[in-house]
């Protein structure tokens, strides 16, 4: 557990010292080290963007060096916070802010696609519940993606893993 800590600790100074990566908003790609066995990550805009409630969402492609499938990042503006709708074939979950504080939570049955069942087996309870709390000061929506990044790995047990 304390490996664990450590290696997300160093992946959010890794995240501060990547300010030469480019800002995802002017079109460039992100790009930096997950820390895990997924490796190296980049962040784009998004082609094919989610759509909710007949709205288009701002929505981000993430992809790993080390999985097959892409990651797709959606953005939900609230009154007081953003919500990260993180989401590939197999696996979802969001990131939102509450009461200040940033980190991970089950999805929100509206945005749901894959089973809660099948969604329960696939995800690492221990990284969920160290990941319920990230951060606690404002971050820009960048800085909150490359976090996303980072942790997001940590979120699916090790069996499923060879499935992305």
């Amino acid at each position: 557990m304390k490996t664990r800590l450590v290696l997300l600790a160093i992946c959010v100074l890794a995240l501060s010292v990547v300010t030469n990566a480019g800002n995802i908003k002017d079109g460039q790609a992100m790009t930096g080290n997950s820390l895990s066995e997924m490796g190296q990550y980049t962040i784009t805009h998004s082609e094919t963007p989610m759509i909710y409630d007949n709205q288009v969402l701002p929505t981000y492609d993430l992809v790993y060096e080390n999985a097959a499938n892409p990651v797709q990042v959606a953005v939900v503006e609230d009154k007081k916070c953003k919500t990260f709708i993180v989401r590939n074939e197999e696996f979802e979950v969001q990131y939102t802010c509450q009461n200040g504080v940033f980190g991970v939570k089950k999805l929100d049955k509206k945005f749901q696609e894959i089973p809660e069942e099948e969604m329960n087996l696939k995800l690492n309870r221990v990284s969920y519940y160290a990941q319920r709390v990230i951060c606690s000061d404002k971050k820009s929506e960048d800085e909150l993606l490359g976090l996303i990044a980072c942790y997001f790995p940590e979120l699916v047990n090790e069996e499923y893993q060879a499935s992305f």
